[in-house]
């Protein structure tokens, strides 16, 4: 028999309570500005969406998080013109006495910065900059079929990822776009990439995932349709990439992807599933503390 279902409320929660642990530990262990510089990288998290023009990097983002913070539009031309941050900011949830229901500890407030890159022509180094002084939680490249990627740009981005243990997720947008012959194209490039750096490779529900180093998969953010030939098709392959990302996070990364995903009711709810296992055997403590944990809510402003 399934355990009830887990929601991004309780994830938050046990994250919450993990985040207080490792504060806690840093401020006893640590010279108190050591401590202080643990504790802001605990409470902000980045991550960078790049890839060629005119592959649907924006409208990823705001599939990715729910919401529409990065400008996008129908049509051939580029939106992205120059690298742009979106922050999503809230607050952990209260700890409370669980006899009494008093608050004991306010949340702790965190920060997710989205980092929106112009589309990548040639190459640019603002980009490595950002990986360098953010190191984010990952980086997501895409390209579109019919779409230029110059593997030797891409080959130097990946490689200053894979050397600073930032996961990469090599995503091909607008799946449905253009032919299968330009499709498979681009998921052998992006295959021949990733496969050098990890030959443990193995390939599960439409994703291939090599080690910890990163992934590739296929994704429609936004329904496609053709009415001239009378072709539709719904979003896809959002949530999995998701997940895929989710899983190949350590726990600290963990902790900033799920506050980026917070408002993504659609994933909770339909990948409920896959998290319930997730988490069960991720954290030691078990599912008795995801499931009962008391709801709490965290809260968005841009």
């Amino acid at each position: 028999m399934r355990s009830p279902s887990i929601t991004s409320e309780s994830v938050i929660g046990v994250a919450a309570e993990n985040l207080r642990k490792s504060i806690y530990g840093c401020e006893k262990d640590n010279p108190q500005f050591v401590a202080d510089h643990a504790k802001k990288k605990l409470q902000e998290f980045t991550f960078v969406v790049s890839g060629a023009p005119k592959t649907g990097k924006s409208t990823l983002i705001n599939a990715i998080i729910n919401k529409d913070v990065a400008p996008t539009r129908i049509g051939p031309g580029a939106v992205t013109l120059e690298t742009k941050c979106y922050s999503l900011e809230g607050n952990c949830p209260n700890k409370t006495d669980e006899q009494t229901g008093d608050i004991v500890q306010e949340g702790e407030t965190f920060r997710v910065n989205i980092w929106d890159t112009k589309g990548i022509t040639t190459w640019d180094s603002s980009i490595i900059d950002i990986i360098e002084e953010k190191h984010p939680m990952c980086m997501i490249i895409c390209a579109s079929p019919g779409s230029f990627a110059k593997d030797d740009i891409l080959h130097s981005l990946i490689d200053r990822c894979v050397n600073l243990n930032i996961f990469v997720a090599l995503v091909c947008t607008n799946q449905y776009t253009d032919s299968d012959e330009k499709r498979i194209k681009i998921m052998q490039e992006f295959d021949d990439l990733l496969k050098v750096y990890n030959t443990e490779r193995r390939e599960e529900n439409e994703i291939i995932y090599y080690g910890k180093i990163g992934l590739v998969t296929m994704v429609n953010s936004i329904p496609y349709s053709n009415t001239r030939l009378g072709i539709y098709k719904a979003k896809c392959g959002v949530n999995s990439l998701i997940y895929g990302i989710m899983k190949s996070l350590n726990e600290e990364q963990l902790l900033g992807w799920c506050y980026t995903l917070m408002e993504n009711e659609g994933f909770w709810s339909q990948m409920n599933t896959q998290i319930q296992d997730f988490f069960a055997q991720k954290f030691t403590y078990g599912k008795s503390i995801l499931w009962s944990m008391s709801k709490v809510r965290t809260w968005f402003k841009t």
